[in-house]
């Protein structure tokens, strides 16, 4: 069994981490986790490893040892981590003692690499909670008897509905934020009265404040167009605002025209943030997504460059009335949340009470979880760097900028989800399929230069023009079409979804048994159809577009009935706002 997966793994096909495990749930070498959590409480697992052979499968057997503990940090983050094993077992021991040095435990922040990563997000998250940073501990006694978790009760439901109804007399802006995008809303009377796509591309930035100023810039302009009267001097002057693509000049040079001709514009009651990173408690704590990417390379003291995020709330409240409220959470937890209130004001509202599970399917993975108790749980819940597949060796040679790699971009693992469930994802599956299968279409991705052959690699084109989203559009429109190839490619990442579907189940366990997926990737019904059939092919998992057919609050259905703008784009910026509406 053992050489059956290192043979699919240097031929280049995939050895999916819950496959594996399934293999060696009887294997020889038990060893009990058990994660204590910064929150409180603490959460236990079982990994079995085999006997090896020879250093090839002892390689492997560590690999697959050290992904399932990495995987698991980059969900729930920790205090302390113990590993009991059984007092004679010298295999397992010698494994477990390795920990300290895969993960890098003794060296700084800046540089860790591969699976000491993870540790970044989890001490910087235990630092602001008051806690040390995170250990190891190896234990030859059994794991105490743990306490029965207690049932609790669903208030969920109820929250939602009360939220619409905070919503419906607030001034609120909703701001989405993504790796290639910034979407934001703003409402009164409760409608939506003014929309912005905002382009842009922070992992290319250098310093923090390139990133802060945008997003800034998006709630001054929102709110100056929420605040402009109904005449055609100011329409035409909202429109020149929010227009897609107009410089940030002169956006505020419209700001400053607004205020010079009609005074302040009004506070918000409350503003609404979904940002790509692990939030807890209104904090940006990771530091370690692709989007900062350019920041964590260019600076000399990134733990302060990356500090500044912390004000970012601070920043936000200057444009809110003195009592006025913002609510930040990491893009998945908000897709989660914005899937919980479409449904909670539903004929489906039953389905919240056991909570809802989302991805955000773009630029990386976001994964988003609200419980049976209508909370988002305060963990970092990563999964997009978490280790889905141990083979595809090949693709581990090709540099992590490289469009054929699976190589993660910020820890430099192999086979993580940011790779597989994302814009990623989708560059690699076309350039395998496409050179295999229809070469007409490889040729096609270089000669409209969405791709180009650079220093020996294949990378997306980004000048003079970032082909990152026409790329995604070209491969969602062929398979759209009914090109067969691309319509792999869409059928493949449903099973890459299938088996973190399989993952988030060991790792988390959540009641709820669906995925709601947001993002680009489910604009076309077609492509949404795909990974629906992709990901039953493998282990039938039920997906919930979040399109327009989930649009059932007011907010929802006033972006359902907008001829340009869609609910699968910015329906997380929607419920970004209601998510400030909680608040009030």
């Amino acid at each position: 069994m053992m050489q059956e997966f290192l043979t699919r793994a240097e031929n280049g096909k995939n050895v999916y981490i819950s496959d594996v495990r399934k293999a060696f749930s009887r294997a020889k070498h038990r060893i009990d986790c058990e994660l204590t959590l910064v929150i409180g409480g603490s959460k236990r697992w079982e990994i079995r490893l085999p006997d090896a052979a020879n250093e090839k499968e002892l390689s492997f057997v560590k690999e697959y040892f050290y992904s399932n503990l990495y995987n698991l940090i980059s969900t729930f983050g920790g205090v302390y981590m113990t590993l009991s094993i059984q007092p004679d077992d010298a295999y397992a021991k010698e494994i477990c003692e390795t920990l300290d040095t895969m993960f890098q435990i003794q060296l700084p922040k800046s540089e860790r690499r591969g699976y000491g990563k993870c540790l970044n997000v989890t001490d910087r998250i235990n630092a602001a909670m008051g806690e040390r940073p995170f250990s190891f501990r190896i234990s030859s006694n059994p794991l105490p008897e743990s306490m029965p978790k207690q049932a609790t009760a669903s208030n969920a439901v109820a929250a939602c509905r009360a939220t619409v109804d905070k919503a419906r007399g607030a001034r609120l802006c909703g701001i989405d934020i993504g790796g290639t995008d910034i979407k934001v809303v703003g409402i009164q009377d409760g409608h939506i009265v003014a929309v912005k796509e905002y382009d842009w591309n922070p992992a290319e930035m250098t310093q923090m404040k390139d990133v802060i100023e945008p997003i800034l810039l998006m709630a001054r302009v929102v709110r100056a167009a929420m605040s402009l009267p109904d005449t055609t001097e100011a329409g035409a002057l909202k429109e020149r605002m929010l227009e897609k693509g107009v410089s940030n000049e002169a956006m505020k040079s419209a700001a400053e025209t607004c205020q010079t001709l009609y005074g302040e514009a009004q506070l918000l009651d409350g503003i609404g943030v979904c940002f790509p990173d692990v939030v807890i408690d209104d904090r940006i704590v990771g530091g370690e997504t692709y989007k900062t990417r350019g920041i964590r390379n260019a600076s000399a003291d990134y733990e302060s460059e990356f500090f500044q995020l912390s004000d970012l709330k601070e920043q936000l409240l200057k444009h809110c009335r003195p009592d006025g409220k913002v609510h930040m959470s990491n893009d998945g937890s908000l897709a989660a949340y914005t899937a919980a209130m479409e449904l909670a004001n539903s004929k489906e509202a039953a389905l919240v009470a056991d909570g809802v599970f989302a991805h955000t399917l773009g630029t990386e993975l976001g994964t988003g979880w609200i419980d049976e108790t209508g909370e988002i749980p305060q963990i970092p819940l990563e999964v997009y760097n978490c280790v889905i597949d141990l083979g595809n060796h090949p693709a581990r040679e090709y540099h992590e900028l490289d469009a054929r790699s699976v190589n993660n971009f910020n820890t430099g693992l192999s086979g993580t989800l940011q790779k597989y469930c994302s814009q990623f994802g989708a560059y690699r599956l076309a350039l395998r399929i496409f050179e295999e299968k229809a070469p007409e279409r490889y040729m096609e991705l270089f000669i409209s230069k969405f791709l180009e052959h650079r220093d020996g690699g294949v990378y997306v084109c980004q000048s003079p023009k970032d082909m990152r989203k026409p790329l995604l559009e070209h491969l969602m429109r062929l398979a759209t079409q009914g090109d067969p190839a691309a319509e792999e490619i869409f059928r493949e990442i449903g099973a890459f979804l299938s088996v973190t579907f399989e993952e988030t189940e060991w790792m988390l366990g959540p009641k709820s048994r669906s995925r709601v997926l947001f993002g680009r990737f489910v604009k076309h019904k077609r492509c949404f159809e795909l990974m629906q059939e992709g990901a039953n092919a493998r282990y039938p998992v039920q997906f919930t577009a979040g399109d327009d057919n989930l649009a059932f609050t007011p907010l929802m259905q006033d972006l359902k009935q907008d001829p340009v703008h869609t609910v699968a784009q910015f329906g997380q910026a929607v419920g970004a706002a209601y998510f400030a509406a909680s608040q009030l």
